[in-house]
């Protein structure tokens, strides 16, 4: 695990999964942590903890801008979580924000970070970047997004590819698969089936055949932590998934079970957004012989965060 007395940045650690990420750094007391946010940041997912964190509040699309936090702050570690998700590409009026977050941010953080020292840069993407695959998917896939938001994820990792073939620097991509944690949006599956049947609902669904490889949160912040194993092995793409893909069918008995429900969900009630495919697993061969990180399995994780929402769930009212 990363020494307690490092410099880590972290770019917009007040979303989703990143929230997490902080909140157990500040958890293991780790006291030299630096978030980039917006001045608009909503910071409901860390306002507990934000005394025990350093904030930077910058823009990443000014380079000189980063490079000034960059020389300023010195970090050691550089957790690039910073992204326009995936509701944006929908728009098509905010395809210029899409590709200035997800392809410009990285540009000048990257190109900031290569004029000092640092031990580890993660670079923090999505397995959307290799689209539909007729078998468990590894690192060397080609990639082939199918829209602007998948398009500009994958250029963004390219660039850190170039940057470490030019300069040989420790540079990293986590492809991430099917991740869901406390505090994620409501809007998202998980949250969605367990805050209806909390509520004794039933949840509208899409096609119970979707299948997709889930990873809880805990397990992905693990691999964030323990990114030292590495040991310098210059540029590499690490998938972080559970190795097993499930379908929605499956992943609402587990939530059923634990809930200990009989409503049944309403199938074929909502739409869908793309094209589904029948197999949506990683494989995980490369980075299993990197870390040793111990996992648990879906099911547990589905437990873990069902009671997070049992006793969380008046932040969602």
């Amino acid at each position: 695990m990363i020494s307690k007395d490092k410099k880590i940045l972290i770019t917009w650690g007040n979303w989703f999964i990143w929230a997490n990420l902080v909140r157990k750094l500040v958890e293991l007391w780790y006291t030299n942590v630096f978030l980039i946010l917006r001045e608009t940041s909503n910071l409901w997912r860390i306002n507990d903890v934000i005394n025990k964190i350093h904030i930077k509040y910058w823009t990443l699309t000014d380079k000189n801008s980063v490079e000034q936090i960059i020389n300023e702050v010195k970090p050691e570690v550089i957790y690039h979580l910073a992204a326009a998700w995936a509701y944006i590409w929908r728009d098509g009026k905010w395809v210029n924000d899409l590709f200035t977050t997800n392809i410009l941010w990285t540009i000048n953080l990257l190109n900031a970070c290569k004029e000092i020292w640092f031990e580890n840069f993660v670079n923090t993407w999505s397995s959307s970047e290799y689209w539909i695959k007729d078998h468990p998917i590894n690192e060397n896939e080609l990639l082939e997004p199918n829209n602007e938001y998948w398009i500009s994820k994958a250029s963004a990792t390219m660039y850190c590819s170039y940057i470490w073939k030019k300069f040989q620097l420790p540079i990293y991509t986590f492809r991430i698969f099917s991740a869901f944690w406390p505090y994620e949006d409501k809007s998202r599956l998980i949250p969605s089936l367990m805050l209806k049947y909390i509520n004794n609902e039933s949840p509208n669904l899409s096609n119970p055949n979707s299948v997709r490889d889930y990873i809880f949160v805990d397990d992905i912040i693990n691999y964030y932590l323990n990114i030292d194993q590495i040991n310098w092995n210059f540029w590499e793409i690490f998938n972080l998934a559970n190795w097993k893909q499930h379908t929605i069918w499956e992943m609402v008995d587990m939530v059923k079970k634990i809930a200990n429900s009989n409503k049944e969900p309403n199938y074929g009630t909502t739409s869908i957004k793309q094209d589904e495919p029948k197999i949506w697993e990683a494989n995980m061969s490369k980075t299993k012989a990197n870390f040793n990180v111990s996992t648990i399995s879906v099911e547990s994780g589905l437990k873990v965060t069902f009671d997070w929402f049992v006793n969380n769930k008046h932040l969602y009212d």
